[in-house]
């Protein structure tokens, strides 16, 4: 049972996220956010941050005290990147598992393909919406750690990842007085959204920031997305296809999902070639799928 103290953090950040929606309903997606991310804004987005890192430490030390399948939103992103890039060379599987892929549709033979090179030294890892930096201190990832209003002391830079550009001309980060400017194309060999989509106020900005980790991604890169689900495995299983075949459209297929009792992670891969995903999204289109990428709280 949730603790007084636990109650009055979780409110801060649902009416964060209330008073979002409702500021989409009134003025549209667009308006909505710059209204939200403006200056006489910072001090509710601040007192959002404090009460998201205090949020994260009790989750933290619940989920160690609990079984295994309640297992923390970071380790379980750590342990798949480490075993996609190490340990298990998941990347070199999915790699063989593509190309036969490629070979078995006889219109994409003549496809460009792109791969990694070799596993990295450490993986350049960007986590979008970190408050607090959780990854930093993880061995093999240098980690870039963004946010619209970073956690005090945090080693976290601000920005607004929906506003920040994507330059194939920069060789490192943009980064002036603690803030992105701008980040480089193909830089990253992982890209974190973990509970972040839900907090975008439309369906339009989600795929805006899935396409924007789709061209800061290097061959082979993964984009791990973390978004809370308390519902059983099956309830929200149409709009995890919806976000699978927007995703494919992208260039970005599916390589691991994994329902916990109060999350669900996804890792998705950028494909070897662009074609073959969105090749891939077309031949799997269902009745009533479309590129989208929406959560339950668009219906509500």
């Amino acid at each position: 049972m949730a603790t007084e103290e636990h109650q009055r953090l979780a409110n801060i950040v649902k009416n964060c996220h209330e008073n979002l929606r409702q500021l989409t309903k009134l003025y549209g997606a667009e308006r909505a956010w710059k209204e939200h991310t403006a200056p006489h804004n910072a001090e509710k987005l601040a007192e959002y941050a404090d009460a998201m890192q205090q949020l994260a430490g009790i989750w933290e030390s619940n989920a160690s005290k609990t079984e295994l399948q309640a297992r923390s939103r970071i380790k379980w992103a750590i342990d798949y990147i480490i075993k996609y890039f190490y340990t298990e060379g998941i990347y070199l599987q999915k790699r063989q598992r593509e190309q036969r892929l490629l070979a078995s549709y006889n219109e994409l033979a003549d496809s460009e393909c792109a791969y990694m090179d070799e596993p990295p030294d450490s993986v350049r890892v960007l986590d979008v919406g970190s408050c607090f930096n959780p990854f930093g201190n993880t061995p093999h990832l240098e980690v870039t750690a963004i946010d619209l209003c970073p956690a005090p002391g945090a080693h976290v830079f601000q920005g607004d990842f929906l506003t920040v550009s994507v330059d194939a001309s920069l060789k490192q980060p943009e980064i002036v007085d603690q803030t992105v400017k701008s980040l480089p194309a193909g830089y990253y060999h992982c890209v974190i959204f973990s509970l972040l989509l839900e907090y975008i106020p439309s369906a339009e900005q989600r795929l805006v920031c899935c396409q924007k980790a789709y061209e800061l991604l290097g061959p082979e890169g993964i984009l791990v997305i973390i978004t809370p689900d308390s519902q059983h495995v099956g309830k929200n299983a149409s709009i995890m296809k919806n976000w699978r075949f927007a995703l494919a459209k992208l260039g970005l297929l599916r390589v691991r999902f994994e329902k916990l009792p109060h999350i669900t992670c996804m890792v998705f891969r950028r494909a070897i070639s662009q074609h073959l995903s969105q090749h891939w999204a077309s031949v799997h289109r269902e009745e009533g799928i479309c590129e989208t990428i929406r959560i339950p709280q668009d219906d509500h």
